[in-house]
């Protein structure tokens, strides 16, 4: 598909088979270059980066006309946490605070992944707490207005309100791909089309997040085909091996 144009496409939320997503390293950079038109992608493994960074290396490579970026979806205490341009993992059940610290320490981007979601989400709590912080280091930098899971379905309508009236942040579009079929069908638009690019343009606000919800039975196919994929390699995601990356 054709890429290019005044404003980027981006999808900064992506699982592979190092945590619970159902592809491939290989098959899914190949399906982002030929079966979408993303510029920028990020690769957000459960609690890890060692898939991201080795996906990193298969992407320079290959030569891929899109960027990648490394990233992880750390679990807290309070909920998911996405970190964006991280070389080094994120440890897993420490305080919403303290991970966000941890990612900007860093120099990464720290976004409140499907908050106010029903399941390890970040609640209104938690996020009013970060952003009044004195601390501007454990401030998020952004949160995903759109994820088109049922959690950011359910959810979506309080979550706007609450960023509109009170958070105030940049509002980004992730996909939450743990399938290939679902890469891209949320993206963040933004001017320009590389990772340096998209930084600029969310700390200018300059970002626009686009993408549509999952309709209930598409939500049932997709976590069924994810269970059951990963029912059939549970032990990759404890000690991945070279047949899956």
């Amino acid at each position: 598909m054709p890429r290019g144009g005044e404003r980027g496409k981006a999808d900064l939320h992506l699982h592979t088979l190092y945590s619970d997503g159902t592809a491939r390293l290989v098959d899914l950079l190949a399906w982002i270059e030929h079966r979408t038109d993303l510029d920028l992608v990020a690769i957000t493994d459960h609690d890890r980066i060692d898939g991201a960074l080795r996906a990193a290396e298969l992407h320079a490579e290959a030569g891929y006309a899109y960027e990648l970026v490394v990233g992880e979806e750390v679990t807290t205490r309070s909920g998911h946490v996405v970190g964006l341009f991280l070389t080094e993992p994120i440890p897993a059940f420490r305080s919403v605070a303290e991970t966000v610290e941890r990612i900007h320490g860093q120099g990464g981007l720290a976004v409140a992944a499907h908050p106010l979601g029903v399941f390890l989400s970040l609640g209104s709590r938690s996020l009013r707490r970060l952003q009044a912080d004195p601390r501007e280091d454990r401030h998020l930098d952004a949160v995903e207005l759109i994820n088109p899971s049922l959690g950011g379905r359910l959810r979506h309508g309080a979550l706007a309100e609450l960023n509109a009236g009170e958070l105030k942040l940049p509002g980004l579009g992730n996909s939450d791909a743990h399938i290939l079929e679902t890469v891209a069908s949320a993206w963040t638009w933004f001017p320009g089309s590389s990772a340096g690019e998209f930084r600029g343009a969310l700390a200018t606000g300059e970002v626009e997040p686009a993408g549509s919800h999952w309709s209930t039975g598409h939500n049932v196919a997709v976590y069924g085909r994810q269970l059951v994929a990963k029912g059939r390699k549970l032990g990759h995601t404890l000690r991945p091996s070279g047949e899956w990356r």
